[in-house]
């Protein structure tokens, strides 16, 4: 269906930073690069704007969130809470395939940083943390981590301070052992130390980037939603 591609693109675009914070999404410049009429366009940003990505001002159209200081905390809290959850459900619970695929993911995170992609990097961190709550089986945790690891992505985009990046995979990597050793108690404290430091790297003081050009950007969004999106 047209709306949902619009949909998918456009957020794609956003969790793939392409779109930053503060993006204005004109209703017109969406519909042409889809070639499409604005009720898709609608639907597409109502339903954004419901997982925490857009937001839409009245009289002045739908913007990309920029998430304030006090919900970055708000969300990195959050995820401490549901993913401290996570990690204790999933320790010495998976199969040898499972712990296979979370290690995959993040020897793809890091090729991504040697290869200086430090954007596709974070969106490989979010998918190892997604991967986590699909293994939980349990589709109400993959969906409200889905949304917090968006917004997480924003609230980085807006706050992160210069010079650091977002996860760390050697802390992945620390975190995977423990949870396959069945410490279940050193594990989840990994997981906090590990949200922890990604908070500890925002800087309030960051100032907002220039906008992109919105049509070519959804353009090259809707090409990569049509091969295939990323996972996350």
């Amino acid at each position: 269906m047209v709306k949902q591609h619009v949909f998918a693109s456009t957020r794609e675009a956003i969790v793939g930073r392409k779109l930053p914070p503060g993006t204005k999404l004109t209703e017109d410049v969406i519909a042409a690069a889809f070639n499409c009429g604005r009720g898709p366009v609608r639907w597409a940003l109502a339903r954004l704007q419901d997982e925490g990505l857009v937001t839409l001002v009245p009289n002045r159209g739908a913007f990309v969130a920029e998430p304030a200081p006090d919900e970055a905390k708000h969300l990195f809290g959050a995820r401490r809470i549901l993913e401290g959850g996570v990690v204790r459900h999933l320790c010495r619970r998976l199969p040898d395939e499972a712990w296979d695929c979370l290690v995959e993911c993040i020897e793809a995170e890091d090729h991504a940083h040697q290869n200086g992609n430090e954007a596709a990097a974070l969106r490989l961190s979010g998918d190892f943390h997604l991967l986590m709550a699909r293994l939980t089986s349990n589709p109400v945790v993959e969906a409200m981590l889905r949304e917090l690891v968006s917004r997480t992505i924003l609230a980085i985009a807006v706050h992160q301070r210069a010079g650091t990046s977002g996860c760390r995979t050697h802390e992945h990597r620390r975190l995977l052992a423990l949870m396959r050793a069945g410490d279940a108690d050193e594990a989840v404290r990994e997981m906090d130390n590990h949200l922890g430091a990604l908070e500890a790297g925002l800087d309030l003081s960051t100032k907002r980037k220039a906008a992109p050009d919105l049509r070519a950007v959804l353009q090259a969004a809707a090409a990569t939603t049509r091969s295939g999106p990323a996972g996350g």
